[in-house]
């Protein structure tokens, strides 16, 4: 093998639908294949229980065979069957990236993978007569973001601001990657910001210890060294209206600090 292949990939293509695996964990018709083509794994629909119709690129998982078992993933994305277990299709891209299985551009291979995908449809109230918990309710589908927040770095590359939520002293930031204006959320952390004196300090807030969205901070990093430099004046403006300014600029950090939500 060509030494310069080995590690070519991910790369997703539509295959003939197989039959399903079970009732809650369905075929996608898509197969993700790695190194110089010699790896390949189908791609499955795992079904959420009290919302079987909803789907979210967090839904999409690989059988076991086609993966291997030393990879970090929540095991509440997982789906245990007859046929064997089903991982995190996010997770194990995470996997093959950190351990240089794959080398292909995050962003093209994201791309390429949001364009083969369903589209999303969030939980709504119309999901079965068992009605999820409220924190697992999306009642719409989220407007396009905002632009002109995020650095002309970040944003050229389709980084966006999707949400604020506004704390005492502090706000936090949702940070999503979107392959097209119109595109598929792929989230990518939240930052939490705080403004004192000195300048905007911060920390990234990432889920747990696995999955794509730790690949994309990373990039989101790579383009933007610090808290201060990433948001526009515009941003600025957005993220601290009706925040107060933290009298104690001692804890001023501009750098990146990592914690991760559990």
């Amino acid at each position: 093998m060509n030494s310069a292949n080995a590690n070519l990939g991910p790369i997703f293509t539509a295959s003939k639908l197989q039959p399903n695996p079970s009732k809650k964990v369905h075929d996608l018709g898509i197969v993700m294949t790695w190194g110089n083509l010699q790896h390949s794994a189908r791609l499955y629909h795992n079904l959420r229980e009290h919302a079987p119709k909803a789907f979210r690129f967090d839904f999409v998982s690989v059988h076991e065979d086609d993966a291997r078992e030393d990879f970090e993933y929540q095991p509440s994305l997982a789906r245990q069957t007859k046929l064997g277990t089903f991982y995190p299709l996010s997770a194990y891209l995470a996997k093959l990236y950190e351990d240089g299985s794959v080398n292909r551009n995050i962003f093209s291979a994201l791309a390429e993978l949001d364009n083969i995908l369903p589209k999303e449809r969030p939980v709504t109230e119309q999901d079965g007569i068992h009605r999820p918990a409220a924190s697992e309710v999306e009642a719409q589908e989220p407007a396009i973001p905002l632009t002109g927040l995020l650095a002309a770095e970040l944003e050229v590359q389709g980084f966006r601001v999707t949400h604020r939520i506004p704390e005492d002293g502090r706000v936090s930031l949702q940070i999503g990657w979107l392959p097209k204006p119109d595109g598929r959320i792929f989230f990518t952390g939240i930052l939490e910001l705080r403004q004192t004196p000195a300048g905007i300090s911060g920390q990234w807030m990432l889920p747990g210890l696995c999955g794509v969205s730790h690949l994309l901070h990373k990039e989101f990093q790579q383009l933007c060294a610090s808290p201060n430099a990433c948001l526009t004046p515009a941003g600025i403006k957005h993220a601290f209206t009706g925040i107060a300014t933290s009298e104690n600029s001692a804890k001023h950090l501009d750098v990146w600090p990592t914690c991760a939500l559990t």
